[in-house]
């Protein structure tokens, strides 16, 4: 019998042994970018050191499948762009805004052949433009055509990614191009292209953090996902007080020329935002805008894409950075 007990005691101790080693393994962040820039601005200003828990990073070239990914519960976290998060939540998917940023709206622009005849907008009626379906080339394209008075019919769009919009730019095969950085700074520094207008007044110049509600419902993802936000803000104050610094690490990690990424942070100047009643209105204003063109095919009241649950912390971050900026001068 007492054989027995020890062996029974012996059993339980080692499947305690074995849970408590469970239990000490960190949680992982799978985490995706649209190029790298804000990993990239994490990597660089130190953030991802001395981490409780393991990110994951795969880059996109985009926005959507980003959300896609995120759909689908292959990430847990995704940076992108406004306009795309609308199709997803709109089609019902199981994400929430938990965290935000600003950048420069002139950085999303309207560009055509150095060239090209065309000066302004209104040059480009019964032309062809390339830009990417329900993203922000597509927003601004309407929004811009709508300033000037003219509609979507006075033009043809080409829906295509920013590789293949950049290509058909160069050959010829459309007229016009909307890129977004980093795209707007090779278009303009290697391929000579001008910008004729771009997205002041129409875009909002914010980006999300989402994640997916089964991450946020996990306590030990939900706060990681808060620190990694934390951390992004800092992050992107250091990228502003250390331009040349951040437009190293995005050359050395997306391998384009130094020229480009100077260009990108100097344009971009992305700035850290908490999730707020303004930031929600943003993203309001534009599902109204892309419902009233027939892009959206319902009206959406956006309150509920938004978990502002971690925005405490951010705006802490933020406010803390300000301070030392300021007794820094």
């Amino acid at each position: 019998m007492s054989r027995i007990r020890f062996s029974v005691t012996t059993l339980l101790a080692a499947l305690s042994f074995s849970s408590l080693l469970q239990a000490a393994e960190p949680v992982t962040i799978r985490l995706g970018d649209v190029k790298g820039d804000r990993y990239a601005a994490l990597r660089a200003s130190g953030e991802l050191q001395k981490l409780d828990y393991k990110v994951e990073l795969t880059p996109f070239a985009a926005g959507a499948p980003v959300l896609e990914a995120l759909n689908a519960n292959a990430l847990d976290v995704g940076f992108t762009g406004d306009i795309p998060f609308l199709f997803v939540h709109a089609a019902g998917a199981q994400l929430k805004a938990v965290g935000a940023w600003r950048y420069n709206t002139e950085t999303v622009a309207l560009v055509v052949p150095k060239d090209s005849p065309a000066q302004q907008v209104s040059d480009l009626k019964g032309k062809r433009i390339a830009v990417n379906r329900g993203g922000w080339g597509h927003f601004l394209a309407l929004g811009l055509l709508e300033r000037n008075g003219l509609s979507d019919k006075d033009v043809s769009f080409s829906f295509l990614g920013p590789v293949d919009g950049r290509a058909a730019l160069v050959r010829g095969s459309v007229d016009a191009w909307v890129p977004w950085e980093p795209y707007t700074s090779n278009a303009i520094l290697l391929d000579d292209a001008r910008v004729i207008a771009d997205g002041r007044g129409i875009m909002s110049g914010y980006s999300y953090a989402l994640a997916s509600d089964k991450a946020l419902a996990d306590a030990d993802k939900k706060a990681a996902i808060g620190d990694l936000l934390v951390r992004l803000a800092r992050a992107q104050q250091w990228a502003l007080a250390h331009p040349q610094q951040m437009a190293d690490a995005l050359s050395e990690d997306m391998n384009i020329p130094q020229a480009v990424s100077r260009r990108w942070v100097e344009q971009a100047r992305i700035q850290p935002a908490a999730l707020d009643d303004e930031v929600a209105a943003s993203l309001q204003k534009a599902a109204d805008f892309f419902h009233r063109h027939g892009v959206l095919p319902k009206q959406l009241d956006v309150q509920q894409a938004f978990d502002f649950s971690l925005a405490g912390d951010v705006r802490k971050a933020i406010e803390e950075g300000q301070r030392q900026a300021q007794a820094a001068q």
